[in-house]
């Protein structure tokens, strides 16, 4: 008998759009809890049961690419929104079909010593059954598959593929309330957010996720009163 775990989340309820996203069997309950609360605003899905690959979490981030052809072929015509299982909506997400955009995801700044860097993301991602998403696809899946030590995770590889695409492939920004920011930094008009399984996966991991919201609590506080401006501002 196969295990609930081990069975792909399909709920079809209408719609132009398809969210898609994949689960290991330890994540089971985060794909449960997501599959009921698309079910509440009436939003289809398909979230596909994988086994759990050897290696680190990086390493099973690796596949989203492949899930993704996977559900290309499944909905040839459907345009997808990928989500990580740890992401949950708030409310409606048509809208991210008004965006003029054949592949659109997250774009984070991430602080350096001498100021920031754009950071792809892909906790969201959107998709459109066109043959140039198609070769995006093609090439993340290839980066993918590099053998890099340490293993990178899939938006580092996005990233190369990015770099690498040499202007074939016109990708777009999804506006913040789309993006899955964290749940803790966001606000009443945020639409997809996200509470990262990460740390709760490893040892100690609940009190290390409560730890670096404190410390990041105090710096900000610390810096806005020294500098008269907001952290990262």
């Amino acid at each position: 008998m196969i295990a609930l775990n081990q069975i792909d989340i399909v709920s079809h309820l209408g719609g132009n759009f398809l969210v898609v996203g994949f689960f290991t069997p330890d994540y089971y309950h985060l794909a449960s809890a997501l599959s009921q609360n698309l079910n509440d605003f009436k939003i289809s899905h398909h979230l596909y049961a994988c086994e759990k690959q050897a290696g680190a979490w990086g390493h099973q981030t690796l596949r989203k690419p492949s899930i993704l052809k996977r559900a290309r072929l499944d909905y040839p015509n459907k345009t997808l929104v990928f989500l990580d299982v740890d992401c949950s909506v708030r409310g409606d997400i048509s809208d991210l079909l008004s965006l003029g955009a054949e592949i659109a995801i997250p774009m984070g700044r991430k602080p350096m010593k001498n100021g920031t860097a754009l950071k792809p993301g892909t906790r969201v991602i959107l998709i459109r059954p066109t043959a140039t998403a198609d070769r995006l696809l093609d090439l993340w899946e290839q980066k993918c598959g590099l053998d890099i030590r340490p293993v990178e995770n899939d938006e580092i590889r996005l990233q190369m593929a990015i770099e690498d695409s040499a202007g074939a492939f016109a990708i777009s920004v999804l506006p913040r309330e789309f993006t899955g920011i964290e749940i803790r930094k966001s606000n009443e008009r945020d639409i997809i957010v996200h509470d990262s399984a990460r740390d709760g996966t490893r040892p100690l991991g609940q009190l290390r996720k409560k730890l670096k919201i404190t410390f990041r609590k105090c710096r900000s506080f610390i810096f806005s009163h020294l500098m008269g401006r907001d952290y990262k501002a």
